[in-house]
């Protein structure tokens, strides 16, 4: 278990949160950090994807281009 110290703007605005959502603020905390949490790994898996590609040196192109390229635009 951990404690959280929240400023009281940021616990006010959890509370009504809750209660909106009928649950306690344990629960929704938890949710909403879990929910933070894949949010911020799915950004670091996206970010080491990119910067893979970055050093692969490969080019891309447009689906646009692509679609002109062969043709397929009429």
């Amino acid at each position: 278990m951990t404690t959280l110290e929240l400023n009281n703007e940021t616990a006010a605005l959890l509370a009504k949160m809750a209660e909106q959502k009928h649950t306690s603020l344990a629960l929704l905390a938890n949710e909403l950090l879990i929910e933070c949490l894949e949010d911020w790994q799915d950004a670091q898996a996206a970010d080491q994807a990119y910067q893979r590609y970055i050093d692969s040196g490969e080019v891309s192109h447009s689906l646009d281009d692509v679609v002109k390229e062969l043709g397929l635009d009429n």
